[in-house]
C-alpha cells in the first residue's frame, strides 16, 4: 500500500538510476515530489518529500555549504534526493547523504522528469485513494458494531480478524476486561520503546514494548499498546501483539478506528452503570429512609436482581485525603468521582454479593449475614476482614487517600437496615474521634462512648469526672501522665500490679510506687466498685473530650 524509496527503482524509467547513500533508509515511505527551484526549498517541506534537482540552485555553494544543505534536507525529513547532474554529483553531497542517512539516487541524464513525477505522484496517489477507501469500510464496519451495542468482545474480535494478530482489552490497573487469546493476557514488560520508526506517522498515541509471556515458556514479543480515554480521565488500554505480523499502515487504520468505537462504548456502558447506579440509590434511600413498604419496592428489587431475603448489616465507608480529616460538610458534598469510582471498583472485587450504592457522600453496602453467623457475631469478624482488605487494595491504587469504615447493628429483615445504617453512621464518626480516619469501627464495640456522645454540649461530661479524678489531673508533677497512664492500665487488668507492669514494661515494685502515690493524692478506695467504676467512666470522657479536641483542631 504504502509507495516507499526503494519502490521507485521499480519504475520503468528510473531502471538505470543507481543509489549513492543511504541505502540503509530505503524504507521510507513517500508522501509527494517535487523540483528543486531554489536553494532555500528546505523552508517550504512538510517531510516525506522526493526532491528533484540537477544542483543548479545551489552550484554556487561551496563544499561546506553543501554539506549544511544536504544535512538541512535530511533534518526536514525528505526522504529521498533524486539528481540528474550532467557534469557529475560532487563527492561532497554523496558523503553528506552517507553520513545523515539521506538516500541519494543518481537520475541517468537522459530521463526526464516529468517521466519520474508523473508515474510517482499516480502512485501516492493511488494509495491514498485505496487508504481512504480502506478507512471508510474500517469506520463503517465498527460504527455498525457500535450501533449493534455488540461490546468490546465483538470489536476486539473484529480487530484480531483485520490485523491477524491477538487483541487484549485492559482496565487502567492492567486487569484483563476480555482477550481474544488468554494465554498472552499475563506478560512480564522487558523494555518500553517509544520510538518506533515505522509508526512514526501515526498520530493517535500509543507506543511499543517488548514483553515475556510466562505461559508460552518465556517467549518474547512486541505490543502496540494504545491509551482509551473513557470517562473522568479513565483509561483503558488496548494491547495488539505482534506475535505473527509487525503491523503495516493499514493494521494501524483498523486499531485507530477500533480503539474510537472501544473509546464510545465505554463510554456508553458507563453512562448506562450511572443511571443503573442511580436507579439503586433510589431504593437504597427508599430502605434506610423506611419508605420501602410497597409492592413497587419489591417488583423493583427484584426486576436489578436484589436478594433481600434474610438478615442484613449496614457497612458505611468514607474516603478522605491522606494527613486531612473531613468535616461533616465536606461528607455531604460528597468525595470525588475517581475516588469513588476505585471504592466501587474495589467493594466489587471484594464483595460481588452485596446490595451497594450511596448516601450522603458515603459508599453504603449491605452485607448478608448467613443464618449460622448471626448468633456468634462471625459476621463482624468477615466484615472486618474484608474492609481491611479494600483498605489495602486501595492504599495500593492511591497512596493519598484513605478509608475509614463503620459497621451498623444486625438487622433481622431488609425493612430493618434503616435503623443498623443509623448505628454504621454513629460508628464511623465516633470512630474516627476515637481511633483514627482508617478505623474500622462496629457500633457493637462503641460501649459506654455511646451513652457518652448523646451529650450535645461535650462540657457537661467534665461534671461527671469523680472529685478523686480531677485531684489526679491537677497534680501539678511531672510525672503525672505516668500516673494517669498506670490507672487507666490497671483498671484495664482488674487491678493486678503484675500485669499493669508487664503491660507498661516497668519494674513491679515501681507499678505499686505509682499506685500508692495515686492514692496519696486522690483519696481513692481501690476496694470500692462504685467509686472505681465512676473512675473508669471519668477515665473515658477525659480520652474522648482529648480526642475530640484533636480532631476539631
Amino acid at each position: 500500500m504504502e509507495f516507499k524509496v526503494k519502490d521507485l527503482l521499480k519504475v520503468a524509467s528510473l531502471k538505470d538510476a543507481v543509489i549513492l547513500s543511504g541505502k540503509e533508509n530505503l524504507d521510507k515511505v513517500l508522501t509527494g515530489a517535487t523540483i528543486m527551484e531554489t536553494p532555500d526549498i528546505a523552508d517550504w517541506l512538510k517531510g516525506g518529500e522526493l526532491i528533484l534537482t540537477s544542483l543548479y540552485p545551489i552550484r554556487y555553494f561551496n563544499d561546506s555549504q553543501k554539506e549544511q544543505f544536504i544535512f538541512r534536507l535530511a533534518e526536514k525529513r525528505v526522504n529521498a534526493l533524486l539528481i540528474k547532474n550532467v557534469s557529475g554529483i560532487p563527492e561532497i553531497i554523496i558523503r553528506a547523504g552517507e553520513k545523515s542517512g539521506l538516500p541519494i539516487i543518481q537520475l541517468p541524464k537522459e530521463v526526464a522528469y516529468i517521466d519520474v513525477m508523473y508515474p510517482v505522484m499516480g502512485e501516492i496517489m493511488n494509495n491514498q485513494v485505496k487508504k481512504l477507501r480502506y478507512y471508510k469500510n474500517i469506520h463503517d464496519q465498527f460504527t455498525a458494531l457500535s450501533l449493534a451495542d455488540k461490546g468490546p468482545e465483538k470489536i476486539i474480535e473484529t480487530l484480531e480478524g483485520l490485523i491477524g494478530n491477538s487483541v487484549t482489552l485492559f482496565d487502567r490497573n492492567f486487569h484483563c476486561i476480555t482477550s481474544t487469546e488468554p494465554s498472552l493476557t499475563r506478560f512480564k514488560i522487558v523494555e518500553k520503546v517509544p520510538y518506533y520508526n515505522k509508526t512514526e506517522e501515526i498520530k493517535f498515541p500509543h507506543y511499543r514494548q517488548i514483553v515475556e509471556y510466562p505461559e508460552l515458556d518465556g517467549q518474547k514479543g512486541y505490543q502496540i499498546v494504545v491509551p482509551i480515554e473513557t470517562v473522568n480521565n479513565i483509561r483503558t488500554y488496548l494491547l495488539i501483539s505482534e506475535m505473527n505480523k509487525p503491523l503495516g499502515e493499514l493494521d494501524f487504520i483498523a486499531v485507530e478506528n477500533a480503539a474510537t468505537a472501544l473509546s464510545l462504548e465505554l463510554v456508553k456502558q458507563f453512562a448506562v452503570a450511572e443511571v443503573d447506579k442511580r436507579f439503586k440509590n433510589d431504593l437504597l434511600e427508599e430502605l434506610i429512609e423506611g419508605k420501602s413498604r410497597s409492592t413497587d419496592f419489591f417488583q423493583n428489587a427484584n426486576l436489578i436482581g436484589w436478594d433481600i431475603e434474610g438478615s442484613f448489616a449496614a457497612v458505611l465507608f468514607k474516603i478522605s485525603k491522606n494527613n486531612e480529616l473531613l468535616s461533616k460538610e465536606q461528607i455531604k458534598r460528597g468525595i470525588s468521582n475517581r475516588n469513588e469510582t476505585l471504592l466501587y471498583e474495589a467493594i466489587q472485587k471484594h464483595m460481588p454479593d452485596c446490595i451497594v450504592g450511596s448516601k450522603s457522600g458515603l459508599v453504603v453496602v449491605l452485607w448478608k449475614i448467613a443464618e449460622d453467623d448471626k448468633n456468634d457475631n462471625l459476621w463482624m469478624d468477615q466484615i472486618k476482614e474484608t474492609a481491611s482488605r479494600i483498605q489495602q487494595f486501595l492504599k495500593k491504587q492511591n497512596n493519598n487517600i484513605v478509608v475509614q469504615v463503620g459497621l451498623g447493628s444486625l438487622a433481622n429483615g431488609i425493612m430493618d437496615v434503616g435503623e443498623s445504617y443509623k448505628k454504621a453512621q454513629e460508628a464511623l464518626e465516633l470512630g474516627e474521634v476515637l481511633n483514627g480516619k482508617e478505623a474500622i469501627t462496629a457500633y457493637s464495640e462503641l460501649g459506654i462512648y455511646k451513652l457518652l456522645c448523646e451529650f450535645e454540649d461535650p462540657s457537661l461530661l467534665n461534671t461527671f469526672i469523680p472529685p478523686s479524678l480531677n485531684k489526679l489531673l491537677s497534680y501539678p508533677q511531672a510525672n503525672k501522665n505516668d500516673l494517669l497512664e498506670t490507672l487507666k492500665i490497671f483498671l484495664e487488668c482488674n487491678q493486678n500490679a503484675t500485669k499493669v507492669s508487664q503491660v507498661l514494661f516497668i519494674h513491679h515494685k515501681t507499678a505499686v510506687y505509682r499506685l500508692e502515690r495515686i492514692k496519696e493524692i486522690t483519696g481513692m478506695n481501690f476496694d470500692d466498685s462504685e467509686e472505681m467504676l465512676s473512675v473508669q467512666v471519668g477515665l473515658k470522657i477525659i480520652n474522648l473530650l482529648e480526642r475530640k479536641r484533636m480532631y476539631i483542631d
